[in-house]
């Protein structure tokens, strides 16, 4: 594919982050048996981002909204700037970062249409890693904030897709960019998209741990 220009994600301030922290301390210590679902973990990060006044980001967010484009809009310094939000999984042995995105049945299976679907995605990633860990100390909570430029995920092409057997049976279909980016289409999961990043792709800060 043509190199894509790749514009900076907008980032969590100091402040932001040690809000989401505090956060996210609060909802474990009311829920520890699992992580955030989805849409709490919107509200958190918007949370956050308004927390910062410093730097007076106006933030666009419908509670349970379906945007398909976007999660949240934020205004800053005059410039707009999109995000979706989502939670993920670090893959340490393949160093991948791994994340689930729309569900595209409504284009019934036409994959270049679905190509086109995901070349045009114009919000960047924000991704918030969660795994557990059980140990003599109890459990913990291990978090960490990804930032996903949105331009590595482009590159598809119709013509591209490999149809194959999946692990746990049923067809799935793949791809890779040209960036080494691993996708896969489930159309068993209502042709849900999943995505395999490397690790090298994008920014990640350190794990944090909630006890």
């Amino acid at each position: 594919m043509d190199e894509e220009k790749v514009v900076p994600v907008y980032r969590l301030t100091p402040r932001m982050f040690q809000k989401l922290q505090k956060d996210l301390q609060a909802y474990h210590e009311l829920f520890d048996a699992k992580r955030c679902d989805s849409w709490q973990l919107e509200e958190l990060i918007v949370r956050a981002i308004k927390f910062d006044t410093s730097v007076n980001p106006q933030v666009k967010w419908t509670e349970a909204g379906h945007d398909d484009k976007a999660d949240i809009t934020i205004r800053s310094n005059g410039t707009y700037q999109q995000l979706q939000i989502k939670s993920g999984k670090i893959l340490p042995k393949k160093g991948q970062l791994e994340l689930s995105g729309h569900r595209l049945g409504k284009y019934r299976g036409d994959m270049d249409k679905i190509s086109d679907y995901l070349n045009s995605s114009t919000a960047d990633i924000l991704s918030v890693p969660y795994s557990r860990v059980e140990n003599k100390r109890g459990r913990h909570h291990q978090y960490q904030i990804a930032y996903v430029p949105i331009q590595r995920l482009h590159g598809l092409r119709g013509c591209d897709w490999t149809k194959k057997q999946g692990p746990r049976g049923g067809v799935q279909y793949t791809q890779s960019n040209s960036c080494g980016v691993e996708f896969r289409i489930l159309p068993s999961m209502s042709w849900q998209v999943w995505w395999r990043i490397p690790l090298e792709l994008i920014d990640i800060e350190p794990e944090f741990s909630i006890s």
